[in-house]
């Protein structure tokens, strides 16, 4: 999980607090790749203050990272005395969304910490450091493995049967793979038979389930990306995946869309020109008038 905000019995180097007046610690997963079966990461670690940096060159506190995969409920941590890194992870162990976080932990017990940098409340104290503790960290990084091709954006829909005496026209909602779409009864029988006049009824269908459904999700999103911790709660499932990665071949970043631009965006997604579901009804209408002549 990501590491959130927290108080400390004694200075901490970080970046949602005043510990510091200056100085910075920055790690971040630089490449990641594919290696007979390992997933292998180059992990870089930057740190801008003198105390911590005598620290770890003298082996009193060493940098740290920590892999937690949400999917697999694995954890893997790293000790390292270098700034850049070569890690592996055997790939059965990770998959989907990982959160790293890194560290600077003290290596044995430190008498009398103090740091020139920190606070001036902090000024003229000594610290008595155990093994273990954290002496910087900074912000979470969310890495992603993809085990399996993604998906176009129309598969990750689902249309299903609501059976419900009061069945809405249309509901919307968020499954771990799919975006269900339940219809009533009587509208699921016409959209079943529908479907097997073929490729341009399909579209013209895309347009009147799908198009709809998109454009509240991706609305939906923007509420959810208000609060971080309710938009790791659908970040790893499939559907999401897809459309994060679709969007962002188009140069959009998902949980930052202009509302004005959803609905154009919506179409852009499941056609494949903006005259795509009208060149279908054009088939299909022509089609129709040849078969009265």
């Amino acid at each position: 999980m990501k590491l959130k905000a927290r108080n400390f019995p004694h200075p901490v180097l970080n970046p949602v607090s005043d510990d510091f007046r200056k100085g910075f610690f920055k790690g971040k997963i630089v490449s990641q790749s594919e290696e007979n079966g390992l997933l292998v990461f180059i992990v870089e670690f930057i740190l801008e203050n003198s105390k911590l940096k005598e620290l770890v060159e003298t082996g009193k506190a060493i940098y740290n990272v920590h892999f937690e995969c949400v999917s697999t409920m694995q954890r893997r941590t790293f000790s390292l005395s270098n700034p850049t890194n070569k890690i592996s992870i055997p790939k059965n162990l990770m998959n989907k969304k990982i959160d790293v976080n890194f560290f600077v932990l003290a290596k044995e017990e430190i008498r009398n910490y103090s740091n020139v940098d920190a606070h001036i409340d902090f000024m003229g104290v000594n610290f008595n450091i155990q093994k273990g503790d954290i002496l910087a960290f900074c912000d979470s990084q969310t890495i992603h493995i993809e085990k399996k091709p993604m998906s176009n954006t129309n598969s990750i829909f689902k249309v299903s049967k609501d059976t419900s005496p009061q069945a809405p026209a249309i509901k919307i909602a968020f499954n771990d793979h799919q975006i269900n779409i339940a219809l009533p009864e009587v509208s699921f029988d016409k959209v079943s038979h529908l479907k097997a006049f073929g490729d341009d009824c399909n579209k013209i269908l895309v347009s009147l389930l799908y198009l709809p459904a998109l454009i509240e999700t991706l609305f939906s999103i923007q509420s959810i990306a208000q609060d971080e911790y309710s938009l790791e709660e659908i970040e790893n499932l499939d559907w999401y995946r897809t459309l994060e990665k679709k969007l962002q071949t188009m140069g959009y970043n998902i949980i930052d869309l202009k509302l004005e631009d959803i609905t154009g965006i919506s179409y852009e997604l499941l056609n494949s020109s903006k005259e795509a579901a009208l060149v279908s009804l054009e088939n299909i209408v022509y089609l129709e008038g040849a078969d009265n002549e």
